[in-house]
């Protein structure tokens, strides 16, 4: 509430010429804010556009069932099993690829843990290159949208996974008998082909605020009421929502991580071990094909080792 108060400071500006005085107030400048939260996803996003490949991508959305929400709410160590489970069904599902050319496909796995209505919903967002790079660098374009197979897959591993880490067998025992695949969600406008896209597209849809300031509609000092929209079958149904305002700072903060938990983890051609290669090669092969663009003409041997 005190954000861009008079507590916080500001900069205070004065024309020379017209005497005009400016005065800009500072926030707080926290992530969890809805206000400056924002600004840090914007910037988040915009910084990894920059360090992704200068390829398309595909963006997936993966989820469990509900009754699976309150084991991931309880103990956060399983956090990291949700996401590693992402990764072991990606690489179950697209062996073909990798075993012909011995290649690597890049994933980006960003754990989101609330929906529009602030409830604890944890699902992953996963950004996946389309094709692979071989050993030599060399990038091999194929186009795949695997929901139904990688819904059952998902399914298995995430299921496996939690099982080991404690998780009842039970549980799992009734989600198979239900469930033919947990959730996945391939966005219709989900190839995301040019980096200044990216950027927007991320900001969007990963790592915004739990709730903005757009969305806040009243507070009378005891309660907060909010609204979120839903979008079913082409319809957009408005919620309008009233809390108590210590439930509704508990349903915020209930989704801010443990210290020095990685919300975002890198995996295949974006590991940190591997991901220098690919990128040097790939960046130059751009530059390249920017300067023949321009009638620069280079020398044969850079053009046959691309």
């Amino acid at each position: 509430m005190d954000c861009y108060g008079h507590n916080n400071g500001s900069y205070v500006y004065s024309c020379k010429k017209c005497g005009a005085w400016i005065f800009q107030s500072l926030g707080c400048n926290s992530r969890l804010c809805s206000n400056c939260g924002k600004r840090h996803a914007d910037q988040w996003a915009y910084s990894l556009s920059k360090k992704m490949f200068q390829i398309p991508h595909r963006h997936f959305v993966i989820s469990v069932p509900n009754v699976i929400w309150p084991y991931l709410k309880q103990d956060r160590k399983l956090w990291k099993v949700y996401m590693d489970s992402a990764i072991d069904t990606c690489n179950d599902y697209f062996p073909k690829l990798m075993r012909k050319h011995n290649a690597k496909v890049g994933i980006i796995v960003i754990f989101h843990p609330f929906a529009k209505d602030m409830q604890f919903q944890p699902h992953l967002h996963l950004i996946i290159t389309e094709g692979a790079f071989d050993k030599s660098g060399r990038f091999i374009k194929q186009e795949f949208v695997p929901a139904r197979g990688f819904a059952r897959s998902w399914q298995y591993h995430v299921s496996m996974n939690l099982q080991k880490a404690g998780v009842s067998n039970e549980l799992f025992t009734y989600t198979f008998k239900r469930y033919d695949g947990f959730y996945v969600w391939v966005h219709k406008a989900g190839r995301i082909r040019q980096p200044k896209l990216i950027t927007r597209y991320l900001g969007r849809y990963v790592r915004h605020p739990a709730i903005a300031n757009s969305r806040l509609t009243s507070f009378d000092g005891n309660h907060v009421s909010f609204f979120y929209e839903e979008h079913k079958e082409e319809q957009i149904i408005r919620h309008d929502v009233t809390m108590e305002a210590d439930d509704f700072i508990s349903a915020l903060i209930q989704h801010i991580p443990e210290p020095q938990f990685k919300m975002i983890r890198y995996y295949g051609s974006y590991a940190r071990r591997t991901k220098k290669i690919y990128k040097s090669y790939l960046q130059s092969s751009i530059e390249q094909t920017k300067l023949i663009s321009y009638g620069v003409k280079l020398p044969d041997k850079i053009l046959k080792r691309t």
